[in-house]
């Protein structure tokens, strides 16, 4: 049994890396036909070039991975139904669940890798993919963000910063002007310094001086100077300066939520749906996978004795229909006509009440039903559906309870 099962996942793995590999090549390319012209006026170097498509590739692992996935399975069932071979397992008295079994699991697995890159890896490095061709554009190697500004009103703090380099690990800044509040309004001090690195988890300053304040926000005292100072008491890090500029496309999910949770209170309605919406659509992303997954087991087997072209062109069809869906309904969730947590939920919930519709339509009027079996894969696929709609209440009841 373990042979055969090392069998269907080599059959369903190869196709796949093969796929992986023609995609990322195309995306390369489709990109660098937009960049070329700025890398070649900018003199930039081969290896800069490929540092770039290195950094931004990750980005791109949650859209490539699962259209590969989805015709890597249409591929390897259809060409297991043309020559009979799930016939002759199912004649062997082989169940179902160990044809199935491979298939799902590659695409529980594709769920969990496009799921950890896409947060802890994608928004990251497309970020600094971002700025490493903006600094081609700028031919500037130093500095990524200009004249900051950033208020933190829970602790009181008002940040100016002249320059903040956001390579890590020090992240330095220039011209910093820090002013702390009262809870009445009133200015306790300001601290102003040439240079601030991170370093050690906390701020160090240098060239600097600090200004104390009476009640009344009048100067007290003469402002002491120093050469550098280790600046405990600030709790801003870096990633809080970050996501104050980064765009929400560049953030991963628990940096909105975090994001969300800090500065509820004082973002207006429109910015606080958007970055709602995306915070959902990050959570959403990876069950494309799954959606592939459960599409193509009936749609690959049905077609394998009708030729691939009619599987591989429904799949497609019904793919591109998921995201035609999914950004018409984030367009009307961000717009405030809907509820934001039910704009990106609410694909994965048509897209898998369509999967279902498919078993029905390849069982009974189709010699699949023999193959496949389809009261078997409409428990995986109910099953699945409970995960997601759990997942979907959990992070509508997390925003309620914010």
């Amino acid at each position: 049994m373990k042979i055969l099962v090392r069998y269907l996942f080599i059959n369903l793995l190869m196709p796949l890396l093969y796929l992986l590999l023609a995609f990322t090549m195309l995306f390369v390319i489709a990109d660098l036909m937009d960049n070329a012209e700025k890398f070649l006026d900018a003199g930039t170097p081969a290896l800069t070039v490929l540092q770039y498509y290195g950094l931004k590739l990750p980005s791109m692992v949650i859209f490539i991975v699962p259209i590969c996935l989805l015709l890597s399975t249409l591929y390897s069932l259809s060409m297991l139904t043309r020559h009979s071979e799930i016939v002759a397992m199912r004649a062997s008295g082989i169940s179902i669940y160990r044809i199935v079994r491979p298939y799902m699991l590659m695409g529980f697995i594709c769920f969990l890798f496009t799921a950890v890159v896409n947060e802890y890896f994608g928004p990251k490095y497309a970020y600094r993919a971002d700025q490493l061709l903006k600094q081609q554009e700028k031919a500037s190697e130093d500095v990524y963000f200009e004249n900051i500004p950033y208020e933190n009103p829970l602790l009181g703090h008002s940040w100016y910063i002249e320059s903040f380099d956001t390579r890590p690990p020090k992240y330095v800044m220039h011209g910093i002007t820090l002013r702390q509040q009262r809870p009445d309004g009133s200015d306790e001090l300001k601290i102003t310094a040439a240079k601030g690195q991170w370093l050690d988890h906390q701020w160090w300053f240098e060239d600097g001086a600090i200004q104390y304040y009476d009640e009344q926000s009048n100067i007290k005292g003469m402002a002491q100077p120093f050469e550098i100072k280790e600046m405990h008491a600030l709790k801003e890090t870096p990633f809080d300066f970050l996501g104050e500029a980064i765009p929400p496309d560049f953030k991963s999910s628990l940096d909105l939520y975090r994001y969300m949770a800090d500065f509820k209170q004082f973002l207006s309605a429109t910015t606080l749906t958007k970055y709602r919406v995306n915070f959902h659509h990050k959570l959403t992303m990876p069950f494309v996978c799954i959606i592939a997954t459960i599409i193509g087991i009936p749609v690959g087997a049905h077609t394998g004795r009708k030729g691939a072209l009619a599987g591989i062109m429904f799949a497609i069809g019904m793919f591109f229909g998921f995201y035609t869906l999914q950004f018409l309904m984030e367009y009307l969730a961000k717009r405030q006509f809907i509820s934001f947590w039910t704009a990106p939920w609410s694909d994965i919930g048509t897209f898998d009440t369509a999967e279902i519709g498919t078993y029905i339509w390849v069982g009974p009027w189709s010699d699949v039903a023999q193959v496949i079996g389809s009261f078997n894969i409409a428990a995986w696929s109910g099953a699945w559906t409970a995960v997601i709609a759990f997942a979907a209440l959990g992070s509508y009841l997390i925003h309620r309870m914010r």
